[in-house]
């Protein structure tokens, strides 16, 4: 901002310091309205005409005449001249203030007199005590100035919003203050303050008036500060209490003119105002001002067709001419605007002249060297120019540079915009002569048939016919050489689809192949189609591997469609479906490890027939020789359907097969899935048998170190495994097992059952093989207290206490076995205590 600027606020504050003070003198003296008020408007009145008479006048002497438009040569005057009504406004004003102080009746006395009026009419009634407002100019006046200076300050805030939302809170709080301070000033009874808020009202039409015409951009400052003069004086009129019973009136009704004329009328009047200013710089023939008006409200808003319209009728008179007289335009011309001028020239829709062509080339040269980021569009231009002057050999030079996409130094995005009418001149609208230098055969130079396509593609209906042509020609290797950074997005993926659905049944190969390359290029750029179309891919495939191929990519798709969770139903169905012919596919081709991934991915994605399918893995498992694997795939299995007895059959199979240090390799992994309880029952199973068969023996063995390597402390596996090797023969061993079993403690449940069950065993032991009675005594009266204890155990207690020579306590155990009758130890109890001399 400019010290002008500066100085316009500060003209602004002392405006509503001297006009405070005139309406203070009114306010308290009733009878001054009819004098006072009148001589200061007329005061002001008499200085804003004279401004408006000095603006009119320079207007006139810039060549400014009001009857080119009548509407809009008063605006013109106002904010072409805001000096002349600052001065105006703000000298007047202080004139009729200053007229009525005593040191003004020399030249102020003599003016009143041509109104009848006296000096002691418009003289200020002051005091001793400067308790009447009289005495406040002083005050006002350097108030005004501050604060003038402050709203200077408020304006300097860079950011909108935040400067929107300053000056909402100090408009609330000035509405605040200023109602109630002015409630205590002396004098000012409940009419006088009624008035003081009429004649505030009554200044604010020309506080607006400075702040429309000011050189200064109009921001939320000033509506601000208009805002809170007109809610300070509806709260002395005390607006919200008489007239509509609402007390918040004073408060809401300026916050709401301030919100709706911020975020509303704001914007689009500082728009209005520059480009105004535009135009009138434009016709005095200072463009450079002119364009800066003109490019400040295409920033303000640059979607206002007002202000775009201003640039461009600016561009549109422009003439190489005019800026040879003024040089300076070219460091700020828009060129883009003075490419369009010289398009206009070129290509509206007749030959120009030769006169058009030279200044059109003027421009392009211009711009080139000025701006080369627009080389591009000059180039196509130039072309254009070339081929209107019948030059077709450098015409068809400049086309072909502009078409190659290797060619160093364009604009990206400028080179895009005129792609589509640099090829429409090579091969379709250029006479013939340039068409034989260019031609279609351009189209087969690498990477151009992409290009052109993307170029009809952005041109719309404009590049339909052309877009049909291109895309019959293109080749699968021309498109396969573009994705090297993945599939063009400027690119037709379902009119392609579309083609190749034409062709894929056809009956000839040639077409039938045309439409699978077609297909592919769709399946690349359509990923969310992509498992349908390699699905039709591989159902029309010629041969066996190739059909395989085109499943691939079916799982290929299927499978990021799925992660990035974008795999529709319909596609989903097809992607399963695939999953399972590739799982035969590639079992019978001896690949099991591929059939379980894919299996794995059918089962990932929600594929039905879960039970079959974890059936399947494990099959698949056993073949790639993995009954680890296997094993988890008939657990799980056996989750859906605890009974299947295929999967029971397999989980003996595959138990038998798991070998220790595989096991052992994948603990931790298998711990959820691996059955301990299986393996005990089924080795207690055969070794309760009886059978001394080895092979029976080595699976229970095998069975029970499975066990043992996920529950090496479990009573009930080292029980199993205990047994394991006495029927191995490995006595010492097994006892040496069972003696840690009976160790340790019970443990509850099936720890406590085996817990007893070894010290049964060993007990036996005790007494059968290692002639120990007295330790098979402890052991058999431990196990007398389990629950399943019987008849069996008085009856080996008896036998241990005999072998110990206490023939009483053995005795006592023989006689409890006769109480059970028809127990197959009852004989041989009744035996023993013959034998002892009791039967």
């Amino acid at each position: 901002m400019t010290a002008w600027h500066r100085n316009e606020y500060i003209l602004k504050g002392v405006f509503l310091g001297l006009w405070a003070f005139a309406a203070l003198q009114v306010a308290v003296d009733p009878s001054a309205v009819r004098v006072d008020l009148w001589w200061v408007l007329g005061w002001m009145t008499a200085g804003l005409v004279l401004g408006l008479i000095g603006g009119t006048a320079l207007q006139l002497k810039r060549g400014v005449r009001p009857w080119q438009n009548w509407t809009a040569f008063p605006l013109l005057v106002l904010l072409e001249s805001p000096t002349f009504v600052y001065g105006g406004v703000v000298f007047g004003l202080a004139a009729g203030v200053l007229s009525g102080r005593e040191f003004a009746e020399p030249w102020a006395a003599p003016i009143a007199h041509l109104f009848g009026l006296t000096f002691d009419d418009i003289k200020h009634v002051r005091s001793d005590d400067n308790s009447k407002p009289g005495d406040w100019l002083g005050y006002c006046a350097v108030g005004g100035a501050l604060l003038g200076f402050g709203l200077y300050r408020l304006r300097q805030i860079a950011d909108p919003w935040w400067r929107f939302g300053v000056g909402l809170a100090l408009g609330a709080g000035f509405v605040y203050l200023g109602g109630e301070y002015a409630n205590k000033l002396p004098g000012l009874d409940a009419a006088a303050r009624f008035n003081l808020g009429v004649y505030i009202l009554i200044g604010l039409p020309f506080f607006y008036l400075l702040t429309f015409c000011a050189e200064a951009e109009e921001s939320e400052v000033e509506i601000m500060a208009l805002c809170a003069a007109m809610g300070t004086a509806l709260h002395l009129m005390n607006i919200g209490g008489a007239a509509v019973n609402f007390a918040a009136v004073p408060l809401l009704l300026p916050v709401t003119i301030y919100f709706v004329y911020a975020t509303r009328v704001l914007p689009g009047l500082r728009v209005f105002k520059h480009v105004l200013r535009g135009y009138s710089y434009q016709n005095l023939g200072r463009l450079r001002e002119a364009l800066y008006f003109f490019r400040r409200a295409t920033e303000l808003d640059p979607k206002s067709t007002f202000a775009a319209a201003g640039m461009r009728g600016l561009h549109e008179n422009l003439t190489l001419a005019k800026l040879d007289r003024e040089p300076e335009l070219l460091e700020i011309l828009d060129f883009g605007l003075c490419l369009d001028r010289a398009e206009r020239f070129l290509l509206a829709g007749r030959t120009p002249t030769p006169a058009e062509r030279e200044e059109a080339d003027r421009f392009l040269d211009l711009v080139a060297r000025k701006k080369p980021a627009y080389q591009a569009r000059v180039d196509y231009l130039r072309a254009v120019s070339l081929t209107h002057a019948k030059d077709y050999p450098a015409a068809a030079t400049a086309l072909a540079t502009l078409l190659d996409p290797e060619t160093p130094g364009y604009h990206a995005g400028v080179r895009r915009s005129v792609l589509f009418p640099a090829w429409e001149l090579a091969l379709k609208h250029g006479p013939a002569a340039l068409q034989e230098r260019l031609g279609w055969a351009e189209l087969d130079k690498p990477g151009r048939r992409i290009e052109a396509i993307a170029a009809a593609e952005r041109a719309g209906a404009d590049g339909q016919e052309f877009k049909a042509v291109l895309y019959s020609q293109l080749t699968e290797a021309e498109f396969v050489a573009a994705s090297a950074g993945g599939p063009p997005a400027e690119f037709n993926y379902e009119y392609v689809e579309q083609l190749g659905l034409a062709l894929i049944d056809d009956a000839d190969p040639e077409r039938r192949e045309r439409g699978a390359a077609y297909l592919r290029i769709a399946g690349r750029g359509l990923p969310e189609r992509g498992p349908s179309i390699f699905r039709k891919l591989a159902d029309t495939a010629a041969d066996a591997e190739a059909a395989r191929g085109y499943l691939d990519q079916v799982k290929r798709t299927g499978l990021d469609l799925f992660k990035a969770k974008r795999l529709a139903a319909a596609q989903r169905e097809i992607y399963l479906a695939a999953l399972k012919q590739l799982a035969d596919l590639d079992d019978a081709r001896g690949d099991p490890e591929a059939a379980i991934g894919s299996l794995g991915l059918y089962l990932e994605a929600g594929g039905r027939n879960e039970l079959d399918i974890f059936r399947r893995r494990a099959e698949l498992y056993a073949k790639a020789s993995d009954p680890m694997n296997a094993l988890v795939q008939v657990e799980t299995g056996l989750t859906y359907s605890s009974s299947d007895a295929d999967l029971l059959k397999k989980k003996d199979s595959y138990y038998f097969s798991v070998t220790e240090e595989q096991l052992r390799a994948k603990r931790e992994r298998v711990s959820g899935f691996f059955d301990v309880a299986y393996c005990v029952k089924k080795a207690s199973g055969i070794l309760n048998g009886k059978s001394d068969d080895p092979e029976l023996l080595e699976w229970a063995s095998h069975l029970a170190a499975l066990a043992t390597v996920m529950q090496p402390q479990a009573n009930g596996v080292r029980l199993i495994r205990a047994r394991c090797l006495l029927r191995q023969g490995n006595r010492d061993a097994g006892i040496s097992l069972l003696e840690d079993i009976r160790e340790s403690p019970k443990g509850s449940r099936d720890d406590e059952d085996a817990w007893y069950a070894a010290t049964k065993i060993l007990g036996e032991l005790y007494l059968d093989e290692l002639d120990r009675p007295d330790l098979a005594i402890a052991a058999l009266k431990d196990y007398k207290g389990y629950l399943k204890a019987g008849a069996d155990t008085h009856y080996q207690l008896g036998r241990a206490y005999e072998a110990a020579q206490d023939t009483a306590n053995a005795i006592r155990e023989y006689d409890a076995v006769t109480a059970f009758e028809g127990h197959p130890r009852f004989w041989d109890a009744k035996d023993a205590l013959r034998r002892l001399g009791k039967g």
